[in-house]
């Protein structure tokens, strides 16, 4: 079974937990600052010494608007909602490029329809939805031409299948994407399968993200063979991030508030998600899609999470699980 395994790699969706006394306020209004700066770079060595194998920077703020606010900017904009280049900066990603890291790195962008939703809602003008493609592949353009490792692009879209008023036609899904067009591995995360085959047909994107630890009869709509004919890959969430749920699983079987005690957060994550369980997935999942599963990891962000430490015990146990799953076979 570990034979190979090496074309499946480790990944996260992006959001983080801020550290503690820190809120988003204080993120958003000191983006520019050395303490900023020093934030992100030792979230992202954590999550590194987490066991990830393509780190995502460490989203800390609203995933929209932390684009949404440069691209309307009109002293940014060549024109309406298309951003200058040299202006479409991720400063949580700009701050890696000081730290000695050689390894490969995610970078995660907020897809077109998600930016193209909060400002207009679900009827789609083309002309709008192109200019919001271009300006996010932008900042896509900037990270890879960072000193940076970039290997993977995540172009996170979840409303596509969550919204039933969003209803973009084949030509609009192609509009939205084809500006992704890089020499690396495009991902799209969807939170869920509903619109995946949908997607098939968009030739920029290579690999289709869902959401399967948390309910993994979402594995069911997913058609191994028809992935493969469209040579795209899967990225399979193997680890649940619905952390309030789990907490509440966990307070309910022992009569306990581990919300009072980081301690039995932490234990709470080691029960409920524990390498043993997230390898039960991963199991299932790679003896459906055996080597067309790209890329594990969280269902999605971490932001959630309560405290930064319970966020990468999350990671750790995942990183556990994929070590015992490759070493299987040896």
């Amino acid at each position: 079974m570990s034979e190979g395994s090496d074309w499946m790699r480790f990944d996260d969706i992006g959001s983080f937990p801020l550290p503690d006394g820190i809120d988003r306020p204080w993120a958003d209004e000191n983006l520019n600052t050395k303490e900023f700066e020093e934030m992100a770079q030792r979230a992202f060595i954590m999550k590194v010494k987490s066991g990830l194998e393509v780190p995502t920077y460490p989203q800390f703020r609203d995933m929209v608007k932390m684009f949404s606010e440069l691209i309307k900017d009109e002293a940014f904009q060549e024109d309406v909602y298309l951003i200058k280049k040299e202006h479409a900066i991720i400063p949580e990603f700009k701050s890696l490029e000081k730290i000695e890291y050689r390894g490969d790195v995610r970078v995660c962008i907020t897809g077109p329809f998600e930016v193209y939703l909060s400002e207009f809602g679900s009827v789609i003008y083309d002309d709008i939805l192109s200019s919001i493609s271009r300006s996010l592949s932008r900042f896509v353009e900037n990270a890879i031409d960072s000193r940076l490792n970039v290997t993977c692009v995540s172009i996170d879209d979840p409303s596509l299948g969550l919204n039933p008023e969003l209803q973009p036609t084949p030509e609009q899904l192609e509009l939205a994407y084809e500006n992704f067009d890089f020499d690396v591995d495009v991902q799209i995360h969807l939170h869920a399968p509903l619109y995946y085959e949908k997607l098939l047909d968009v030739k920029t994107i290579d690999v289709i993200g869902i959401e399967t630890a948390k309910d993994e009869k979402a594995l069911e709509f997913v058609d191994a063979e028809e992935l493969e004919s469209y040579e795209k890959g899967l990225r399979a969430g193997i680890s649940r991030t619905d952390i309030d749920s789990m907490i509440a699983e966990f307070n309910l079987m022992h009569g306990v508030n581990a919300w009072k005690d980081e301690n039995l957060i932490l234990k709470a994550i080691d029960e409920i998600e524990s390498a043993e369980n997230i390898l039960k997935r991963l199991q299932r999942t790679y003896s459906i899609f055996g080597e067309n599963l790209r890329y594990v990891g969280p269902d999605c962000g971490l932001g959630g999470f309560p405290t930064q430490k319970s966020a990468i015990k999350l990671l750790e146990n995942t990183a556990k699980a994929i070590d015992i799953f490759r070493n299987m076979g040896d």
